[in-house]
């Protein structure tokens, strides 16, 4: 529930400054809090009686306001669909136009705005689709009425898409982000100052920020399930030439310090969702050149284990991946 509140943000902050402006001389701090957590509560029950309605496979006869309908519409979508509180490194909007019939009261069917909700959809997935980075979303969608024509109300929905990685997609390393690269043997090693110690290491701040991207869907069932390991030997970049891009050190208790902590999680990025282009059918990739992942053809993320090592034969500690894909089937799990 938390989650759905924080994607509505978007539609309820405009209200929520208003109903602020207007109250905020004349009523208490505990009555303002009280007044908002209902009214944003309301919005969310009228949401989710709007999404009875589109999905109902009876057709019913009815009427609804046109103001009403576009707000639903509009509210529906972006709650459902979109991810306003996500980062992005690209943004791009595109415009989709629609028509609804009106009667003389300025009333249109709920079965005709239905079929309007299903070609948004339709819509919104298609535009997606035509975005080639791995990592996509809608931010929002703004349905406005254009103008209305006789009978007839013209209606533009105005999508927001954002697409390709950037730091925000992930919670942040700060300026105290500063960890030991990870642990042997023992408690977590925690954080370069000695605190934090049974807490956290670099590898497990590393992991759970991957396993836990604004944009990535988490709760597909998965088939043809495969775990692919990769480590500092098999993996770095073209230019600079042979900077890695998993972490190993000569330092048996190195800290990695937020801004190295941030390179290395930008890197996995890139590790785990680009397509590895040279793959055998030992789990391991071959190589992975500049621009090119672990990823297998065909399946998505689903996780990754970050194990702390220390490789005999070049005297080295450093990090291996286990990322784990699979083919989503589309069935969301109880």
């Amino acid at each position: 529930m938390q989650n759905k509140l924080n994607k509505l943000s978007v539609i309820l902050v405009v209200m929520l400054i208003i109903v602020s402006s207007c109250k905020k001389d004349n009523i208490r701090q505990a009555g303002f809090i009280d007044n908002n957590t209902a009214y944003a509560n309301m919005i969310v029950n009228r949401i989710d009686n709007f999404r009875i309605q589109m999905h109902s496979t009876e057709r019913s006869g009815d009427m609804m306001l046109l103001d009403t309908a576009i707000w639903n519409l509009e509210a529906l979508i972006t709650y459902d669909k979109a991810y306003p509180d996500s980062a992005s490194k690209d943004f791009k909007t595109m415009k989709s136009y629609y028509t609804l019939t009106l009667d003389a009261n300025n009333m249109v069917t709920e079965a005709e705005v239905q079929q309007v909700y299903n070609l948004m959809l339709d819509t919104l997935n298609y535009q997606l689709s035509l975005f080639n980075d791995d990592v996509k979303f809608a931010v929002f969608s703004d349905v406005e009425l254009i103008e209305v024509v006789g009978n007839t109300a013209h209606i533009m929905a105005l999508n927001g898409y954002g697409s390709g990685f950037i730091y925000g997609l992930y919670w942040p390393f700060i300026a105290d982000d500063d960890w030991i690269w990870g642990t042997l043997s023992g408690p977590l090693a925690g954080k370069c100052d000695g605190t934090e110690i049974g807490v956290s290491d670099g590898s497990d701040e590393l992991s759970w920020r991957l396993n836990n991207p604004s944009a990535q869907p988490s709760t597909w069932k998965y088939t043809d399930i495969e775990t692919v390991a990769v480590h500092f030997m098999n993996c770095t970049y073209n230019e600079p030439p042979q900077l890695p891009r998993v972490f190993s050190s000569l330092d048996g208790n190195h800290c990695m310090e937020n801004e190295e902590l941030t390179f290395f999680l930008e890197a996995a990025h890139w590790i785990i969702y680009d397509y590895n282009l040279l793959y055998n059918d030992s789990g391991w990739p071959i190589v992975i050149e500049d621009g090119e992942g672990a990823r297998p053809e065909g399946k998505n993320f689903i996780s990754i284990e970050i194990i702390d090592a220390f490789e005999y034969a070049y005297s080295r500690n450093f990090h291996h991946y286990h990322i784990t894909y699979g083919i989503p089937t589309g069935i969301i799990p109880d």
